[in-house]
């Protein structure tokens, strides 16, 4: 039996998948991979909700997309910091889980957070692959990819995900976060993601990237190394 491709995302805050990477998420779902989320923190920051709310929210939205595995490291909300402890905690999951592919947020954004996960993730899949860093009986692995995801800030594109057929889809499981996002019946403070605006900004940011590739909707990604193309895979790109 063919072991199916494991995929990893990685996001700072539960929710940061799903809002940016919801469609590929389903889409590889979709496809038979073996598709897992790892939330470095519990979002215990967050202005509306809290670490109840969130977990709940968080299964909800899990079960929705239909992944195979989700871990929250419960690195402290606000303190994503890059040293050996939280180097540690994503080295492991990384040997444990041994993705093909690991997905993180773009280390440039208006949210600290996003900005070193993004540089610690890096770092944590180039330390992985070292033999004689070790974390008990996993051995040392290396994922084969390591892409990059928007998140508030335009980033330089190296592709699109083509997610027009699973976008409403998307949008759905956005609705399992009802603390964090638009929501009219909410008396909790309005923030600038669960504002009215904001949930209007999700499906133009969609559209926009869409457009550039001839789709209704899209999602940017940015790979610092140069992807590999032949001539069998060049018809594919």
């Amino acid at each position: 039996m063919t072991k199916k491709p494991v995929v990893m995302f990685i996001g700072a805050h539960p929710d940061d998948i799903e809002l940016n990477c919801g469609g590929t998420v389903l889409k590889l779902v979709e496809s038979g991979k073996n598709v897992g989320i790892i939330d470095l923190t519990e979002g215990e920051l967050s202005t509306r909700g809290n670490r109840r709310s969130r977990v709940l929210e968080t299964s909800a939205a899990s079960k929705l997309l239909g992944i195979s595995f989700r871990e929250n490291l419960k690195i402290r909300d606000g303190s994503i910091e890059i040293n050996k402890i939280n180097r540690e905690k994503i080295i492991r999951v990384l040997r444990k889980y041994k993705p093909e592919i690991v997905f993180a947020p773009y280390p440039n954004d208006r949210h600290p957070d996003h900005i070193y996960a993004g540089n610690l993730i890096r770092e944590s899949v180039f330390y992985s692959g070292l033999m004689k860093i070790r974390t008990g009986n996993l051995k040392a692995f290396k994922p084969g990819k390591l892409y990059f995801y928007r998140s508030a800030i335009d980033i330089p594109v190296s592709f699109i995900f083509d997610i027009s057929s699973v976008f409403k889809k998307k949008l759905e499981v956005l609705k399992c976060y009802r603390t964090q996002f638009y929501d009219s019946e909410s008396k909790e403070p309005e923030t600038f993601i669960s504002s009215s605006f904001f949930r209007n900004e999700i499906e133009a940011r969609a559209r926009h990237y869409g457009f550039k590739i001839g789709a209704e909707f899209g999602e940017p990604y940015y790979s610092y190394d140069a992807i590999r193309i032949n001539d069998k895979n060049i018809f594919e790109i």
